[in-house]
C-alpha cells in the first residue's frame, strides 16, 4: 500500500514537472531520503522528457541515477543496463569521471553479489579512467572497495596495503569520517592476521575519528573489536575496561545486533576470569535478546561461547550438545570459519584435535 502510494505522490509530481533537469535534480533528492521507488518513477519521466533527448549528459546522468536506484532494491540485474548505458554515453563525450563512477558502482554491485574477480576487473577499469583525473575523493572510494575485496578473498596483507592507499587518498579529499572507516577496515584485517597490537593502534586511531565526527555507529564497533582484540591477549582486566567505558559513552545503543554482541563480549569476560556462574545466566539472556531479535549469525555465536563454558566447566555433554548446535547453526548460514571453529571443537571433545 505504502509503495501504491509513494509512486501514485511520484507520478503527481513528475505530471506537474517536466522538466528534465529539474525530474533528475527531484530523484536525487528522494534518493538521498532512501526512497528509491520515488526516485524511478520521477526518472522514467525524466528519461521521456525532451531535455534527455536534446543533451546526452543528462541522458547519462538519468541512466546512471536509475542504476543507483535499482541498486538500492538489491535490483542487480535490472541495474546492469542502465550503468553500462550511462558508461557508453560518458564515454562517447569523453567523460571519464561519469564512466569511473559507473564502473565502481558496478563493482560495488558485483561485490555485494559474491562476484569478487568481476568487481576486481571494474575496479581496476575505473583505476586507469581516474589516473589522469587528480580525483582523490573518487579514486579512494574505488580502492575502499578493492580493499574490501581482498579481505574478503583472504589476502589480508594486499588488503591492508590497499586500504592504506584508501587512507591517504581520504586524507588529501580531507573527507575525515571516511578515514575512520578505513582505519576500521584496516584494523579489522589486523585482527584477522593475528596482530592485535598493531589492531588495538589503528582501531583507537579511527576511534578517536569517530568521538570527534559524533559517529555513533562507528564508535560501538570500534569499542566492541578493541575489546575482541584484548580478550584474544587474555587481557580480560582491559576488555572489560573498554566494555565498561562503552556502556558508559553508549546508554542507549541504536543497534540492537551491536547490543547483543557487547554482552556477548562481557559474558567472555565473565568466563575468562572464572566468572562461570555469572557467565551461564549471562549468556542464557543474551541467547534469548538473540532470538527475540532475529540475530540469527549472534545466535550460533552464543551457542559456540556455551559450548567453551561447559567445556570449561568439565560439563562434557553439554558442551557436546552446543558445539554441535552452533555448527549446524554456522553451516545454515554460511559462515565457514564459525562452522570449522565449531567443528574442530567438537572433535577435541571426542578426542580427535585435527578434526
Amino acid at each position: 500500500m505504502k509503495e501504491l502510494v509513494t509512486k501514485q505522490s511520484a507520478n503527481r509530481i513528475s505530471a506537474e514537472i517536466r522538466d528534465g533537469f529539474a525530474l533528475l535534480d527531484l530523484a536525487r533528492g528522494w534518493l538521498k531520503q532512501g526512497n528509491p521507488i520515488v526516485a524511478i518513477e520521477l526518472l522514467k519521466s525524466a528519461t521521456g522528457s525532451p531535455e534527455a533527448e536534446q543533451h546526452p549528459e543528462l541522458r547519462a546522468q538519468i541512466f546512471k541515477e536509475t542504476g543507483r536506484a535499482m541498486m538500492m532494491q538489491s535490483d542487480w540485474k535490472s541495474a546492469e543496463p542502465y550503468y553500462l548505458g550511462a558508461e557508453r554515453l560518458f564515454l562517447n563525450m569523453s567523460d571519464l569521471r561519469g564512466a569511473a563512477e559507473c564502473a565502481r558502482n558496478r563493482a560495488n554491485m558485483c561485490f555485494q553479489q559474491g562476484l569478487y574477480q568481476r568487481s576486481e576487473d571494474l575496479c581496476q577499469k575505473a583505476l586507469e579512467w581516474i589516473a589522469s583525473l587528480n580525483d582523490h575523493q573518487l579514486r579512494a572510494t574505488v580502492l575502499n572497495t578493492l580493499g574490501a575485496i581482498k579481505s574478503a578473498t583472504g589476502d589480508m596483507r594486499e588488503s591492508i596495503k590497499t586500504f592504506r592507499l584508501c587512507l591517504a587518498d581520504f586524507e588529501a579529499a580531507g573527507n575525515t569520517i571516511r578515514q575512520g572507516y578505513v582505519l576500521l577496515n584496516i584494523g579489522l584485517s589486523q585482527t584477522e592476521l593475528g596482530e592485535h597490537v598493531e589492531a588495538v593502534r589503528t582501531l583507537s586511531d579511527s576511534l578517536a575519528i569517530a568521538l570527534h565526527e559524533k559517529d555513533l555507529h562507528l564508535v560501538e564497533i570500534c569499542y566492541q573489536n578493541i575489546s575482541k582484540c584484548h580478550l584474544a591477549q587474555n587481557e580480560t582486566v582491559l576488555a572489560r575496561s573498554v566494555l565498561q567505558t562503552a556502556r558508559k559513552i553508549l546508554p542507549g545503543l541504536n543497534s540492537k545486533a551491536l547490543d547483543t554482541e557487547l554482552c556477548l563480549l562481557e559474558c567472555r569476560v565473565q568466563r575468562m576470569t572464572g566468572d562461570v556462574e555469572g557467565a551461564e545466566s549471562s549468556l542464557q539472556t543474551t541467547y534469548r535478546v538473540a532470538v527475540e531479535n532475529d540475530l540469527a549469525a549472534l545466535q550460533a555465536d552464543v551457542l559456540f561461547e556455551q559450548g567453551l563454558l561447559y567445556r570449561d566447566m568439565g560439563n562434557r555433554d553439554m558442551a557436546t550438545c552446543k558445539f554441535d548446535s552452533a555448527a549446524r547453526r554456522y553451516q545454515e548460514l554460511g559462515v565457514d570459519r564459525g562452522f570449522k571453529d565449531a567443528v574442530q571443537a567438537l572433535g577435541q571433545l571426542k578426542g580427535n584435535p585435527n578434526a
